[in-house]
């Protein structure tokens, strides 16, 4: 089977699955972006504050679920481990429902 028709066929998984996997990198790219280029956005360039604005709603969600005591700099991976384990529930639901792509 080419590889379009399989990605076509099983598209209730791939799609969340990569835009999970989008998600991680992203968040893990941000993490060492701001490890590189300090923890204020105030005086930095577009790309960063651009950038920050992309992975907002994923820190606030993150940091809604995590309790008050975790200090803010530890939630980008917080967030990552996260996005993991939302893709291996998506696995196993889809596992679980009998749908799985096969290798």
């Amino acid at each position: 089977m080419p590889t379009t028709a399989a990605l076509m066929q099983h598209w209730y998984f791939h799609v969340p699955n990569l835009i999970l996997a989008a998600l991680m990198y992203l968040m893990a790219t941000y993490f060492v972006l701001m490890l590189a280029f300090g923890w204020s956005m105030q005086a930095q360039g577009a790309f960063l504050r651009v950038f920050h604005v992309v992975v907002d709603p994923i820190l606030r969600s993150v940091r809604f679920l995590t309790p008050r005591i975790v200090p803010n700099g530890i939630i980008p991976v917080l967030s990552v481990v996260w996005l993991a384990a939302l893709r291996l529930l998506l696995y196993w639901g889809v596992s679980l429902a009998g749908i799985r792509p096969r290798i």
